[in-house]
């Protein structure tokens, strides 16, 4: 990159104020590639496997907002810099399947696209992967969490925190809000199994003790019998007198609302705190349900989910997002917008995306030397994102006791560069 290139970036990062990356950790981007990869004009096609219909279909679409979004502003940012060229992301709707996740995955890899931003789920990244490892294709996923997708070589990388981190921060502020004893109920998929694995383990390493809590099957709709056994560990655990504070750890999806509607009329489970996990935080149906939003509004229903960026730039980007979709952007949309600007950075350094090996292998690097509108980008050995994570914690609140809202209560926050302590705070940052 030559003085005048240096100059023409720098203006433009100035004079948008839009951009998620710093001018110097641009320069040192392409500096990997050298001279020859920097300069190199032409087309930067990527694709993107998005849940554009289904039940992710929110996420889906705040992500395929924030990624026009990212290509518009690479554009601009080619023009400014006159590299030449264009970025291009041709996005696929997985409908929230992990089966057509797969044929769209195909679908792309027929039109000669190697790098792939997404799929959101874990399901779909599942679904996916084999093919991906098989045929030299790079997913590059924003939403999936589940642990054990991390696997060291394989042909996927992760913005989004692992769930084992969700698992410690829901039992930090459980053990901080004096909680001694959790009664886990959770949906019979891997989300829920792995979820409660973890908090179950890290809960007893933080001094508490866990119930063998209620497994319920991912199709059940009476779950009468599912809150009595619930009910009877409780007063089990109250009579043996081991249980002190208690409460119930939730990790399942929408059966959430059905849930907390039954244990309303159960006065047991109304007289203990409940958590949650990140597919309840801000799930608008517990808000609209009047019979469940009290509940939860009753037992504080705590529910993680990826935390806000703190910096200026986070908040203008989360505006940007949101100013064109009728729902409150997910941070992993935003995530979405950084990873963009990686992929695209990477195949600047390195002439494109036709060299897969080269591709695969300098991802990484520009990820250590990233900061962008969700923090430091940078992976641990597995390809997941190793540090710049927090953790809000969102409870109903209501002012007349009919219109309730999602307001933060705390923040599990990871400060990078520090020793791994991570610590609780306010809502705010």
């Amino acid at each position: 990159m030559n003085g005048q290139e240096k100059n023409n970036a720098g203006r433009f990062v100035q004079s948008t104020g839009r951009v998620a990356v710093a001018l110097a950790a641009l320069l040192a981007l392409l500096a990997l590639a050298g001279p020859a990869g920097a300069q190199k004009a032409g087309g930067y096609g990527f694709g993107a496997l998005l849940p554009l219909s289904g039940a992710l279909a929110d996420r889906g679409k705040t992500s395929k907002v924030a990624l026009d979004l990212a290509q518009a502003d690479i554009n601009a940012y080619l023009a400014a810099g006159g590299f030449g060229g264009q970025m291009s992301i041709s996005v696929e709707n997985t409908g929230s399947s992990p089966q057509q996740a797969l044929e769209k995955l195909k679908a792309l890899a027929g039109r000669g696209i190697k790098v792939v931003i997404g799929p959101y789920g874990d399901d779909e990244v599942e679904a996916c992967l084999d093919f991906a490892d098989k045929n030299n294709i790079l997913l590059i996923s924003q939403g999936s969490s589940r642990p054990s997708l991390a696997k060291r070589g394989d042909n996927l990388f992760r913005l989004s925190p692992s769930d084992t981190y969700q698992a410690e921060a829901v039992t930090g502020l459980m053990r901080q809000e004096g909680v001694g004893t959790i009664v886990p109920l959770w949906r019979g998929d891997q989300m829920g199994d792995d979820l409660v694995v973890h908090v179950k383990a890290r809960f007893k390493q933080l001094g508490g003790q866990a119930l063998p809590g209620s497994r319920f099957a991912a199709d059940r709709k009476d779950f009468a019998p599912i809150l009595d056994d619930l009910a009877r560990q409780l007063a089990q655990a109250q009579k043996d007198g081991k249980a002190g504070k208690a409460a119930i750890y939730f990790a399942g999806g929408e059966e959430i609302v059905p849930i907390l509607k039954a244990a309303a009329k159960r006065p047991e489970l109304a007289a203990v705190a409940w958590y949650g996990c990140d597919a309840t935080s801000m799930y608008d149906p517990i808000a609209k349900d009047p019979e469940s939003a009290a509940f939860a509004l009753k037992v504080r229903l705590a529910s993680p989910r990826y935390g806000e960026g703190g910096a200026n730039v986070y908040a203008l980007t989360e505006k940007r997002i949101q100013d064109k979709v009728d729902t409150f952007p997910d941070t992993q949309a935003v995530a979405a917008y950084d990873i963009a600007w990686a992929a695209f950075f990477t195949a600047q350094a390195v002439g494109g995306t036709g060299d897969f090996a080269r591709f695969k292998q300098l991802f990484p690097q520009v990820c250590e030397r990233m900061y962008g509108v969700t923090g430091w980008l940078a992976l641990n050995e597995h390809g997941d994102r190793r540090e710049d994570w927090d953790f809000d914690f969102w409870v109903l609140g209501t002012e007349d006791g009919k219109t309730y809202f999602w307001q933060k209560a705390a923040r599990y926050q990871f400060e990078p560069g520090t020793a791994k302590e991570l610590f609780l705070g306010s809502g705010k940052k």
